[in-house]
């Protein structure tokens, strides 16, 4: 049907998949994607799954674990990253290194020109700007679409396209509120605000979030919640043990992200800059509330306590300008690989000491 839903020809099910995309050819290429990269890999090899760690990702993977599952590949590992990593990182690759890898599928990392596994059948699934694809793999982004459905989102209508994923909807839900908030009108999550209640749907968005925001960062908790659920109010309810120690994990990053919200800005022309120290992800969040306090500025949140050695910082701006616009003009003298991806209205990353001060020198920060 035109709104989204599937439809069935015989014994076939079919989907139409997410309504209104533009241009339609996108969909449509998006399937011959997928369906061409499975029918070159064979069912019984290893199938690994890598995403990221927060709500959006954690969810495009438990869908698309059962998608394939449900298709008869059944030797199938699920992997998130973790804290400070990406598909990319020496830790990321030793950990699938260790797993017999026949297929690699990689969910809401990006993409860079950058190998991963080389010789490894690699399908990327994702909604940033591309900086590029890795020699051998195969993309399918929605960064272009209209509208742009999240990675969770997206993987939910192809998943659809292999399995019959209908009771995954609140998963893809989950996503959407996690990337785009809960008044998103992208299907299915207007259904599942009627199906499961959208009380319900952000408080599991906002526990799924909570493992990846913790000092550890290790989301495997979370993910052990979002495999083991079969709605989302054994989460949101803590009837599921790994939800009552995601709520645990929540109040602790509040209480840090009430200790962090006491340090001020810094200016420099339409720069504000807040620099905090934190082991946990307080970052991201702080940005996003400075950016409603300084609708007038590019908000940069720099937490030198998150990572050893390291200083991770988020932007957000509510003015008219594109943050990748904006950050491309400093990639040429730093590690351009691990700063200045995602959004155009939220990037971030993570550079040496050293590196750092030579961005804040270069923005005119002392």
């Amino acid at each position: 049907q035109g709104d989204g839903t599937m439809v069935l020809r015989g014994q076939e099910r079919v989907a139409v998949g997410p309504p209104k995309v533009r241009p339609r050819g996108s969909w449509d290429r998006a399937i011959r994607d997928l369906q061409t990269f499975l029918d070159a890999v064979p069912p019984r090899v290893q199938h690994v799954v890598l995403c990221h760690s927060d709500a959006d990702g954690l969810s495009a993977g438990v869908i698309l674990c059962r998608a394939l599952e449900c298709a008869g590949r059944s030797w199938i590992q699920l992997l998130a990253t973790g804290k400070g990593e990406s598909a990319w990182s020496p830790s990321t690759l030793e950990r699938l290194g260790s797993t017999q890898l026949g297929a690699l599928f990689v969910l809401d990392l990006g993409s860079r020109p950058k190998p991963i596994f080389p010789g490894v059948p690699t399908l990327l699934i994702d909604h940033h700007r591309s900086l590029g694809v890795p020699p051998g793999a195969v993309l399918v982004s929605s960064y272009k679409w209209r509208p742009s459905p999240p990675t969770s989102d997206l993987t939910f209508w192809l998943a659809a396209t292999v399995a019959d994923v209908s009771d995954l909807d609140w998963l893809a839900a989950v996503g959407i509120i996690g990337d785009l908030g809960h008044h998103a009108t992208l299907p299915p999550l207007p259904q599942a605000k009627q199906r499961y209640g959208s009380k319900v749907l952000q408080e599991t968005t906002a526990l799924a979030n909570a493992a990846r925001r913790s000092a550890s960062g290790d989301a495997s908790v979370a993910l052990a919640a979002l495999l083991r659920a079969r709605e989302p109010a054994e989460i949101a309810h803590a009837r599921l043990p790994e939800a009552r120690e995601l709520a645990g994990m929540r109040q602790a990053f509040n209480d840090a992200v009430t200790k962090a919200k006491r340090v001020g800005p810094t200016f420099n022309r339409r720069v504000a800059l807040i620099r905090v120290s934190s082991p946990y992800q307080v970052h991201p969040i702080l940005a996003q509330i400075w950016r409603g306090r300084l609708p007038d500025y590019i908000v940069m949140v720099a937490n030198e306590g998150y990572l050893p050695g390291r200083v991770s910082f988020s932007l957000r701006t509510s003015l008219d300008v594109s943050l990748l616009d904006f950050m491309q003009a400093f990639r040429h003298s730093l590690d351009a690989t691990e700063f200045g991806y995602g959004h155009d209205k939220a990037t971030g990353g993570n550079l040496s000491v050293d590196e750092w001060k030579r961005l804040l020198a270069t923005m005119g920060f002392r």
